[in-house]
């Protein structure tokens, strides 16, 4: 740690008008979940299933004898594929015949046709001081509960929505012919909270007058632009009247 700090120290007072006036060392709560998840194979629909959409608009037809003859397919055949249109909530059998569902008016008019996929699990990481998920679980650090808590941390759970978001655009993917898509949370569980330890430098730039901080992210091995934002929204008029009071003192 001493060693990291004085290099961050170097690099920051490469400018002669630059000085640091404080360093601190904190550490910023982490929650790990683990989450389950739904997915759904969305392809084009075929021709066939069109085909049996419209038929079922057009005629009351119980019967998949009825369409095959009409359609001149092997009865089997579309006595499986009505089959897979129950089970996925397409259609459903009326007393005049099978009617689609308004779920199954919405992939006829879109011409797609969605099944589901087994589910999968993962981590996702949440930092309520930054209000942001990430799909990695965070590591222990091996000098964890060292430092005080960071100052402003913020007692928040995760919520499902924005790990639905980060999700639907993190695992959804692509093929050829086909999409995987994230299609729900079935539940998540908090597994942990880890804490990250940052190095904070309260800074004064002479030559412009102005105090700012800087705060080095452990965990993201980077500058931590939204904590040093929070410090200085809340603490820079007070490093100002603290400033002052040394200058009238040593004047003194």
């Amino acid at each position: 740690m001493e060693k990291l700090i004085g290099k961050l120290s170097s690099d920051l007072t490469q400018n002669q008008d630059v000085s640091i006036r404080q360093t601190l060392v904190w550490q910023l709560p982490i929650i790990s979940y683990e989450v389950s998840y739904d997915r759904v194979k969305r392809l084009k629909m075929d021709i066939l299933m069109k085909m049996l959409l419209f038929a079922f608009q057009q005629s009351e037809i119980r019967r998949a004898a009825v369409l095959a003859d009409m359609l001149s397919v092997e009865e089997l055949f579309v006595s499986d594929l009505i089959d897979k249109m129950q089970r996925t909530g397409l259609v459903l059998l009326g007393k005049k015949g099978y009617v689609l569902t308004p779920k199954g008016h919405d992939y006829l008019d879109k011409g797609i046709f969605e099944e589901a996929l087994d589910g999968e699990q993962t981590v996702i990481s949440y930092s309520a001081a930054h209000d942001t998920y990430s799909l990695n679980e965070t590591e222990s650090p091996a000098n964890e509960g060292e430092f005080p808590l960071y100052r402003f941390a913020v007692e928040k759970d995760g919520e499902e929505a924005p790990m639905l978001e980060l999700l639907t655009n993190e695992r959804s993917s692509t093929e050829e012919g086909f999409q995987i898509l994230v299609s729900g949370i079935e539940e998540f569980e908090e597994l942990k909270t880890v804490f990250i330890p940052c190095i904070e430098f309260q800074m004064y730039d002479r030559k412009q007058d102005i105090l700012f901080a800087r705060v080095w992210n452990i965990g993201t091995g980077a500058w931590d632009e939204k904590l040093e934002q929070q410090i200085e929204e809340r603490e820079l008029v007070e490093w100002r009247e603290a400033m002052k009071a040394e200058v009238e003192i040593a004047g003194q």
